[in-house]
């Protein structure tokens, strides 16, 4: 008995071209978001993939970049001054996060080709979870160094696990845009991350004898833990061993011929050969050169903070608050480029010329840095190209398509050299300060 059959009469068909939208409505519709060329039926399986899919993944990475982006609010809040923080142990916080991260990401990446992202990327959000509670009881400096490593390997699998399930669900004319939507958590996680200090530091700093920049850990860990729960629930693993819950079995069948419609194939055996495949391709090192370039570029606006800090002229209130400003611009610059990339027909690495202009701009001017008002420009210009993410992961997912595992794997060691290079760069900068200033 071909038990197939009742379910594929249920499927709509996806072959052929799309229809073309037909009013008004739908062709303003096709630009600013997918549904003008979908079926009835296949707008029913993204707006269900959107609702769990993109609310974990857009909030576990919210609290992803909470808990280890606070670290920023609680140096200028405090910190520094009660575990005594000097010379170049700011930069050290970055170091031995990314170090962490370095560790984690490609074994991660791997682990993932065995191991149901449903059970692994839940647990280790609830372990980071755990961490960040416990920096709030840091006594020195050198503990900070150890949770900062450790938080960062935890983290590692997070990002790259997403992109690698987003990949596996979504269509190329859906993906850029989800992608922007999930990297703009990252921009609402600093901004609350500075509201929230701000919030603190005036009305908690000093309640049970604990400072303002102790309590910002606190509540960022209590904010983290239902991310963890929910991501047990909502993960889907990939349309080819699903056992999500909320997918009703049409539904599923349905996801799985959207991904043969674009010759996205399912997971297969991961073997020695393949891996030394996967790393003979143009396509690994396209990627890994874009993201050390684009991760290095866009460190600066870590010091937008400090910077303000060092003025000697800003409140604990408005250090917090300020940088709020560049997250924000990066928010509708994020959103902005990845429209523009899925509604020009998907054109991806053309788009990417446009962020990377705007920070070589704002770059030059934060390294001329003739008065205030022009830093914060270039500091406001560096965010603004943070867009760039989503629209290379877009295309990445893409290029990589008829592979799941080169998906995974060229995602997750790109991201690896890039935040490598964030590790040790920021380190010879001090160095070169040092010799040469």
């Amino acid at each position: 008995m071909d038990t197939k059959a009742p379910t594929e009469t249920q499927v709509a068909p996806l072959s052929g071209e799309p229809p073309a939208p037909k009013t008004r409505w739908e062709r303003i519709e096709a630009v600013i978001w997918d549904g003008g060329y979908r079926s009835k039926e296949e707008k029913k399986l993204v707006r269900t993939l959107d609702i769990f899919i993109m609310s974990w993944a857009t909030y576990g990475y919210f609290v992803r970049l909470l808990d280890s982006g606070n670290i920023t609010n609680a140096y200028v809040s405090g910190m520094k001054e009660d575990l005594n923080f000097h010379g170049n142990q700011y930069n050290l916080l970055t170091t031995f996060f990314t170090c962490g991260y370095l560790i984690g990401q490609i074994p991660s990446q791997f682990l993932l080709t065995r191991v149901r992202p449903s059970y692994y990327i839940p647990t280790v959000e609830l372990l980071w979870s755990i961490v960040t509670f416990c920096f709030a009881s840091v006594k020195n400096v050198k503990a900070v160094f150890a949770l900062r490593f450790i938080i960062g390997m935890l983290e590692s699998p997070f990002a790259v696990g997403v992109l690698t399930i987003m990949g596996s669900w979504y269509t190329p004319r859906e993906l850029s845009k989800r992608i922007a939507i999930f990297y703009s958590a990252s921009y609402a996680a600093s901004m609350f991350s500075g509201y929230l200090q701000a919030g603190i530091y005036s009305g908690m700093d000093g309640h049970l004898g604990l400072p303002g920049w102790r309590w910002l850990f606190i509540f960022c860990g209590v904010i983290s833990v239902p991310a963890a729960m929910y991501g047990y629930f909502a993960v889907p693993d990939n349309p080819y061993n699903c056992k999500a819950r909320w997918l009703a079995p049409e539904k599923l069948e349905h996801a799985r011929a959207r991904m043969e419609e674009i010759d996205r194939r399912p997971p297969a055996r991961l073997t020695v050969q393949k891996v030394k495949g996967i790393f003979s391709t143009w396509r690994m090192y396209c990627m890994i050169a874009a993201l050390i370039f684009h991760c290095v570029a866009t460190q600066p606006l870590n010091y937008f903070a400090v910077w303000l800090k060092s003025l000697d002229r800003f409140t604990v209130y408005q250090i917090n608050l300020f940088p709020t400003a560049a997250q924000a611009c990066g928010l509708v610059t994020t959103l902005l480029y990845s429209w523009l990339s899925d509604g020009l027909g998907g054109k991806r690495w053309q788009l990417l010329c446009v962020p990377a202009i705007i920070n070589l701009i704002g770059m030059i001017i934060l390294a001329v840095g003739p008065n205030y008002g022009a830093t914060f420009l270039g500091y406001m210009l560096n965010a603004a190209s943070w867009g760039y993410w989503p629209v290379l992961y877009a295309w990445a997912s893409e290029i990589c398509h008829k592979d799941a595992e080169e998906r995974a794997i060229v995602i997750g060691v790109a991201q690896t050299f890039g935040q490598a290079f964030v590790a040790w760069v920021p380190v010879c900068n001090d160095f070169c300060v040092e010799v040469f200033c």
